[in-house]
């Protein structure tokens, strides 16, 4: 994809930025992403929604965080 035109997303210049540094890193991801500079994780995860979006626009959105278990108040009656 030759990216010298207008009307790309940002999305589809970062994809198309990942997929050529890998190739050029013969599919070596730590080599990559140490070019890249960003850790081997946000490469890892951003090929997967890459793969996941197969040839639409990759989902670059973060994902929802687990929700936070509370604690257990015990009231002064409990404890006795």
């Amino acid at each position: 994809m030759a990216l010298n035109r207008f009307g790309y997303t940002l999305a589809d210049v970062e994809r198309e930025h990942i997929l050529e540094t890998l190739n050029c890193c013969d599919g070596n991801r730590t080599r990559a992403a140490k070019f890249l500079d960003i850790s081997l994780r946000c490469l890892r995860m951003r090929l997967h929604r890459f793969d996941q979006a197969g040839s639409a626009e990759p989902d670059l959105r973060p994902a929802e965080p687990a929700p936070i278990p509370r604690a257990r108040v015990w009231s002064v009656a409990e404890l006795a």
